[in-house]
């Protein structure tokens, strides 16, 4: 799973999109349709004569009139996968029995998703996120009103579903886009190297100061090695951390880059500037000493390399990421390199936010001619387990296999890899597997997950940034200047760095962009 975006985005999204490479979603790329030559086997073409009693039927009397043929365009933002084609061509069959049209899949990179967008092509789908700045594009009219009425006529399953699954998609009280269907939490955990556990007698980590003796005990030993390599865009993993321990959120997201957040403990919900915290101090001073202790590189505000791929070159020593980014890693790990015993252990204490379920969704285009075929393959794609299996996983005996536990099984070559080929905007749980070979104690987190949350009531609220864009994008910008080496120690005297950035954000506008969004956050609590 490789969510590697980075968007800046009304609540500073920018860094929310690293967050996300460890949750499963798209790299950027440059491609269109992916294609092979190979063809399914005899059992994977089986799939589409299986039961079709679950889809709507294109001769139903009282059903939509589905007589004229249609092709749907579909726009995902991923790099696709060698055998996408032949995935999609299976698709073709499915869609054509069932709602008499094709579906013709575009794979985007990043630019290209946002020119489109911006140019006002006609589409039929396209994958929306609110950390691709969904709620703004859709307040530009790049998406077109998906009323109750539309969903009950051809979206049936979509319209029973629970109403909080579905609150991210509206924006201004309409909706222009459907939610996926599965929630992620803000849940970070630690990786790290068993064996160096081991050899250098260090205790299970249960706290930061834990994850700090192991991370001291790779730099004093391991001299071949950096404790925490962490690449120039980074610095999100350590600012989560503090967010994450000190029951700090963004309004309406798990973000730490913002610079006003909400104390999770205060009924109030009234907006404070993350750096006037006490908290804030403590933690940046902590991540000074770790820098000059060695725990990661002293030109890590220019290096290229990130986490991921220091740590499977056997140059790093430990990760943050979330649960699903966990699991990715130790799959890919520790197939090649066992003897590495990899552990993860939770990253955050107290209470667990949860993303919005439009961390992922599909949207129709405002052009689009075909909005009541779209909605009727969506319901499919949604709801449906030979779509949703087929486009999610590939086919059944040749890109994955189901083991005596239930697990989900991939072979090391396989041409269609889980979560590649963009589909995260129809995920549903209810046939999301467990990878087999997860990490032992995944079902652990996962359910400690579950026990910890408690509901954010701002998790689907977004920032309408239309008065305050240029103060939003200077605020991001300074992120990265100022907040991302702070975050990362990169600074002599912590108090008068972050006396420094404070002035910066103050020049910036930081008390209008804070007035703006509290009076928001007032506003969409009294209409909840």
């Amino acid at each position: 799973m490789k969510r590697k975006r980075s968007k800046p985005g009304i609540l500073l999204f920018a860094m929310l999109a690293a967050v996300l490479i460890f949750a499963g979603c798209a790299k950027n790329n440059s491609g269109s349709e992916a294609s092979s030559s190979s063809s399914p086997s005899p059992e994977a073409s089986a799939t589409s004569s299986a039961s079709a009693s679950a889809s709507p039927s294109a001769s139903t009397p009282s059903g939509p009139d589905i007589s004229k043929k249609v092709e749907l365009s579909m726009y995902l933002p991923s790099d696709g996968a060698p055998d996408a084609k032949l995935i999609h061509d299976e698709l073709n069959k499915m869609t054509e029995r069932d709602i008499n049209a094709t579906v013709k899949i575009t794979f985007l990179s990043n630019d290209a998703y946002n020119l489109m967008l911006s140019s006002g092509e006609k589409f039929d789908l396209i994958f929306a996120a609110n950390y691709m700045n969904y709620q703004d594009n859709a307040r530009r009219g790049a998406f077109k009103e998906i009323t109750p009425e539309m969903l009950s006529a051809y979206a049936p399953e979509t319209a029973m579903e629970d109403k909080d699954k579905l609150a991210g998609g509206y924006v201004g009280g309409k909706m222009f886009a459907i939610p996926t269907l599965a929630a992620s939490f803000n849940y970070s955990a630690y990786v790290v190297r068993g064996d160096l556990m081991k050899k250098y007698n260090v205790p299970d980590i249960k706290t930061i100061d834990d994850f700090g003796v192991y991370l001291d005990a790779v730099a004093k030993n391991e001299k071949s090695m950096i404790p925490y390599n962490m690449g120039k865009n980074d610095a999100w993993t350590l600012c989560a951390l503090y967010f994450g321990n000190n029951n700090l959120m963004a309004p309406g997201t798990p973000n730490c880059t913002s610079p006003i957040a909400l104390k999770k403990d205060d009924p109030s919900l009234q907006l404070v500037n993350t750096f006037d915290l006490p908290e804030t101090t403590a933690f940046i001073k902590k991540m000074k000493q770790w820098k000059d202790a060695g725990y990661w590189s002293k030109n890590a505000l220019s290096n290229t390399v990130t986490l991921n791929d220091s740590f499977k070159n056997g140059k790093n020593a430990a990760l943050i990421t979330s649960i699903p980014g966990a699991n990715n890693i130790y799959n890919e790990v520790n197939k090649s390199h066992p003897e590495w015993d990899l552990r993860v252990y939770p990253a955050f204490q107290g209470p667990i936010d949860r993303y919005s379920y439009m961390a992922g969704g599909m949207a129709i285009g405002a052009k689009s001619e075909n909005a009541e075929r779209a909605l009727m393959l969506l319901d499919l794609l949604r709801y449906n387990e030979e779509y949703n299996m087929l486009t999610q996983y590939g086919f059944k005996g040749t890109h994955y296999t189901i083991n005596e536990k239930g697990d989900i099984v991939f072979p090391a070559d396989s041409k269609y890899p889980p979560n590649a080929a963009g589909t995260w905007g129809w995920t549903n749980e209810t046939y999301t597997r467990v990878f087999d070979g997860s990490f032992p104690n995944y079902a652990e987190l996962l359910a400690d997950a579950k026990a910890r949350y408690e509901p954010n009531p701002l998790v689907d609220f977004s920032i309408n940034a239309k008065e305050i864009s240029e103060i939003t994008t200077n605020l991001s910008n300074l992120f990265t200047q100022y907040a991302g080496p702070l975050y990362m120690g990169f600074t002599n005297d912590v108090d008068a760095g972050i006396q420094e950035y404070k002035d910066k954000l103050n020049q910036a506008g930081l008390a209008k962009y804070k007035e703006v969004a509290q009076k928001q956050i007032d506003e969409y609590l009294k209409s909840k």
